[in-house]
């Protein structure tokens, strides 16, 4: 992996009416334990139709039809250990309790940068070098720093979110997303769709006026009624809302609203 931001494409950005060139999506729906070369974790597809996918790799197997959920919780905090100036756009990190990171691994993640007075800074990771677990750590940024960071100052760092994904199990695991396709085993990569229309496992009552759906634990739709007061295992996590058929009859087709 190399330094870089995330990029996104537009997919027959014209629209799709009059348009008599298809678009080739085939690779949108492919999994494969070898990363695509055109494509970096946290890459993002959006079709004319409105549906929109970004590039994942999972922690486990991945159900399609159901939702993935994100299974890191941030790597570590700890203060910095080399002062940084305004117009820095890297920052050392000390010593602290993490795992073994390579280059460029956290590439699509973020740090926190709690400065004093107020003047916090949020910046996305674009490249790190490696570090051996537990040891000092030192990330390049976004952009530059805009206020002087000290080293007293806490900094915390998270992974790319999209870089360990799987099939949904608990209902305190935010939902990233329905897989494009099926993903049989961990460190596969794939395409996960984030936004759009789509199909996505309901429970019995999507149904009626129940048009808009929380994430169940297991990736499944349920009520917003169903909701974190009534249910142990809904989350107040809004998914989307049906578009056209129920859990009753044909569907539903839902839309995603991640």
């Amino acid at each position: 992996m190399s330094k870089g931001n995330i990029r996104i494409n537009y997919m027959n950005r014209e629209g799709l009416v009059g348009h008599l060139n298809v678009p080739d999506i085939e690779f949108l729906y492919v999994a494969s334990l070898t990363k695509d070369p055109k494509w970096n974790v946290g890459d993002r597809v959006d079709l004319a139709d409105g549906r929109g996918f970004v590039y994942c790799k999972a922690a486990a197997a991945c159900v399609s039809g159901q939702g993935a959920e994100f299974t890191k919780i941030g790597l570590y905090g700890a203060v910095a250990d080399v002062a940084g100036v305004v117009g820095d756009k890297s920052i050392s990190i000390a010593a602290g309790t993490h795992d073994a990171v390579t280059q460029d691994e956290l590439r699509g993640g973020y740090v926190v940068i709690h400065c004093a007075d107020a003047k916090q800074q949020f910046r996305g990771i674009i490249g790190n070098d490696a570090s051996e677990a537990n040891a000092a750590l030192k990330v390049y940024l976004d952009a530059s720093l805009t206020a002087v960071v000290s080293i007293s100052i806490l900094v915390e760092v998270f992974q790319n979110p999209y870089a360990s994904l799987q099939t949904g199990t608990s209902v305190a695991s935010a939902k990233a997303g329905v897989p494009a396709t099926y993903v049989s085993t961990a460190a596969m990569y794939f395409w996960c769709q984030y936004k759009g229309v789509c199909f996505v496992a309901p429970q019995s009552g999507i149904t009626g006026k129940q048009v808009g759906a929380c994430w169940r634990h297991d990736g499944s739709l349920d009520t917003v009624d169903n909701g974190v007061e009534d249910s142990e295992y809904v989350s107040s996590q809004y998914a989307g809302h049906r578009v056209m058929g129920t859990a009753d009859l044909i569907g539903p087709l839902f839309s995603l609203n991640l």
